[in-house]
């Protein structure tokens, strides 16, 4: 395992520990972030795992795929106010579910193919409850600073891994494409752990800062 892969296990449980002892702090969305961070912390030793033994990890990236769209769904689902909103990301949640089974049976195989027809609508979704939650906050202000609020770090976060994504999916296309130079291939690998640093710094971010009751207080 590189020292990369080892520095983001290392984070990944940094976060989770954080939350865990926060924890009795928390509101109830941060709570289920928390809970986000452990089967990602353990699937991404079993991917340096698969990578080492197998030399294949693509089994993994599909669990982390669906994974991540369960636990960060749910969040948004205890962020947002409306009843409306609510109903759709349970929706989304049961579809993308269905879907996701049916694409690693029959579409992108479980084991051989990125599911890549997962990932996009996913981050599709992740951007949109992102700028309806900015929409929201606008609507019902909170008194509190927006940096010192933990809804905030948590939107920025999965606003940026949403959108960074897309680049860099885009970038491994144009790879795939013009068969571009090692070099290039593992700037791309280096972009990826960049976008995960960064994203799961901010849910950390989020984990540090949020408290149920100062919320409560705000109203």
């Amino acid at each position: 395992m590189s020292i990369i892969s080892i520095s983001y296990d290392l984070l990944l449980l940094t976060v989770f520990s954080v939350g865990i002892i926060r924890y009795k702090r928390l509101t109830i969305p941060f709570k289920v972030l928390t809970w986000s961070v452990l089967p990602i912390f353990l699937l991404a030793i079993l991917s340096g795992i698969f990578s080492l033994k197998y030399k294949n990890n693509v089994p993994i990236m599909h669990l982390e795929c669906i994974t991540g769209y369960i636990f960060y769904s749910l969040t948004y689902y205890y962020l947002f106010k409306s009843k409306a909103i609510k109903q759709s990301i349970i929706i989304s949640i049961v579809i993308i579910i269905v879907f996701f089974i049916i694409n690693a049976v029959f579409l992108q195989p479980f084991r051989k193919v990125f599911p890549s027809n997962v990932t996009t609508p996913t981050q599709v979704l992740y951007a949109v409850f992102s700028l309806l939650l900015f929409k929201e906050m606008l609507l019902y202000p909170l008194k509190i600073n927006i940096i010192k609020q933990s809804v905030f770090w948590y939107n920025i976060g999965v606003l940026f891994y949403s959108t960074s994504l897309f680049l860099m999916f885009g970038l491994g296309n144009y790879i795939g494409d013009h068969k571009l130079s090692p070099n290039f291939v593992s700037f791309i690998g280096y972009f990826w752990y960049f976008i995960l640093y960064v994203f799961h710094i901010l849910i950390g971010v989020s984990l540090l800062i949020d408290n149920k009751e100062i919320t409560a207080t705000d109203g």
